[in-house]
């Protein structure tokens, strides 16, 4: 009897452990071993596939994926191989793969959130070396890459390859891949014809180079030399004019890396370096669908790169000194004669501000140049008495020149606010003082992001008119100028004024309402 108990108590321990053993290789199987299809890419002659395959589950808990990758000539395989990917604990899946199909073969990049990208070059014939191209194999490979035209020139060097093609001139190494700066040449070449040296813009170029011809990237330094508070629409505009002439020549899906490695540096009177980068804010992989979207995106990026709010994408804003000095001798208060100022008191002005004290403030027109004056702010003891004055700031505008609108001063004497229109007239800067009038800067508004019919953003209040305090509070009047054309429904579709407001004695200011003009 105990026998037979025995005997009954080791079979069922035999079946729990062949239980086991098998619940351990179901799992182990899904885990390590099972293949799961992933996609298969064909070549555009129909002639060879690639299937891409799942082997297992990812490591836990973020270790590598496992791929199985199998490239055949109709059912003849040509080469069967395995693939690990970094990628954050994620299974393998179509997004960690690009194919590309070349006439003598395939370049596979894989690609992971937690490693480079590696490519990966598979010969149809079954070779693991590679010779070289002739003239007629690249001429057919950047045809089918790219769809250029014409091949003018190709030289064989101990590096690789010196091609112009379509008036390009551009490199390319040995490989099978062919890594080339084609996308990158076209790229520059572009920017540079819709960049030409002129008044308003100009580029200049950041340059990277690496190991391969691909590793070149240019960064473009694009320009705004205008009063960036009021270019900023048309800045905008520009930008997005420039991209619609790089994907006409080079569509983004044609070299998505290339674009997704680069984007523009931005650098103006009131900023420098503001690095933009197409692969984090601006996106272009959706640019063609929704260019007003990413007009919006660039305007206020732009107006907080203008307000110096922060540092951006790895270029710092530099906030420009209160302090006005400058290498220009009208800038040094030492060569300035008491004669000249003499003079200039005996001049005429129309833009003044009068003290409590009977003190007189004036903006006096010394020079004129291409219809714009430009101006010294004087102060006379006595009101019309030239004989009284001394010079506050040679240089109130800090070298921008155009009209006076106002000159006005709050309660403590120091803080002012001065206003100057340029352009005949139709746009305008407005400057700020914390020192009575001895430094100003220009202040740059927040855009009140006003829609056009198409959807973009942009500000019609360009023209400074007045400043006031009330209790602890600045406001600011800034009309649409002549030329402006916006009208407020919810005000009965009158033509309007932006009024900005500043609880911080003028540090910042924000946008508050309309009113009727």
């Amino acid at each position: 009897m105990v026998k037979k108990a025995i005997k009954a108590i080791g079979m069922i321990m035999l079946v729990f452990a062949g239980i086991v053993l098998v619940l351990f290789l179901l799992i182990k199987y899904e885990i390590s071993w099972k293949i799961t299809d992933v996609g298969v890419e064909e070549s555009p002659d129909k002639r060879y596939r690639i299937l891409f395959q799942a082997v297992g589950e990812a490591d836990w808990p973020f270790g590598y994926s496992h791929a199985r990758i199998t490239l055949k000539d109709g059912n003849r395989i040509i080469e069967t191989f395995r693939e690990d990917i970094a990628d954050d604990g994620g299974q393998f899946r179509p997004a960690n793969y690009s194919v590309e199909w070349m006439k003598y073969g395939v370049v596979i990049t894989f690609m992971g959130s937690e490693q480079p990208d590696r490519e990966t070059e598979i010969f149809y014939d079954g070779r693991d070396s590679f010779d070289g191209y002739t003239d007629e194999e690249i001429e057919d490979i950047l045809k089918d890459r790219y769809g250029i035209r014409k091949l003018d020139m190709v030289t064989k060097g101990k590096n690789g390859y010196s091609i112009r093609a379509d008036g390009i001139d551009f490199c390319a190494d040995e490989k099978l891949a062919l890594h080339d700066s084609y996308p990158q040449e076209v790229f520059k070449a572009v920017t540079d014809e819709q960049f030409p040296e002129k008044f308003n813009r100009s580029v200049d170029w950041d340059v990277k180079t690496g190991e391969n011809p691909s590793d070149l990237v240019y960064t473009p330094i694009i320009s705004m030399h205008g009063p960036g508070s009021q270019e900023l629409s048309h800045y905008c505009d520009v930008i997005c004019e420039w991209l619609d002439a790089c994907f006409e020549r080079l569509p983004y899906t044609k070299a998505k890396n290339m674009y997704d490695a680069t984007g523009f540096i931005a650098t103006g009177a009131e900023f420098e370096n503001v690095r933009l980068g197409f692969d984090s804010m601006l996106r272009l992989d959706h640019y063609s669908e929704d260019r007003v979207g990413f007009y919006n995106n660039l305007y206020e990026c732009m107006e907080r790169a203008l307000n110096h709010e922060y540092y951006a994408f790895g270029g710092p804003v530099l906030t420009p000194s209160l302090d006005n000095e400058s290498d220009n001798d009208i800038n040094n208060t030492d060569v300035i004669t008491d004669d000249a100022i003499m003079q200039w008191a005996a001049y005429d002005f129309e833009v003044s501000y009068d003290f409590p004290d009977g003190r007189e403030y004036a903006l006096v027109p010394i020079d004129r140049a291409l219809g714009s004056s430009f101006y010294v702010l004087l102060s006379y003891e006595k009101k019309g008495k030239p004989d009284s004055a001394e010079l506050i700031n040679p240089d109130p505008f800090n070298q921008h020149g155009g009209q006076a609108r106002f000159i006005t001063f709050l309660s403590d004497g120091n803080t002012g606010f001065a206003g100057l229109s340029y352009s005949g007239g139709s746009q305008g800067m407005l400057f700020e003082t914390l020192d009575g009038g001895k430094s100003f800067k220009e202040i740059i508004l927040p855009s009140p992001k006003i829609e056009l019919p198409t959807g973009e953003f942009y500000n019609p209040f360009v023209m400074p008119e007045a400043a006031w305090e009330e209790s602890d509070t600045i406001y600011l009047k800034i009309s649409q100028g002549p030329d402006g054309d916006h009208h407020s429904e919810a005000l009965g579709n009158e033509r309007t004024v932006g009024i900005y407001a500043s609880k911080d004695r003028g540090k910042t200011f924000e946008f508050i309402r309309e009113d009727a003009e």
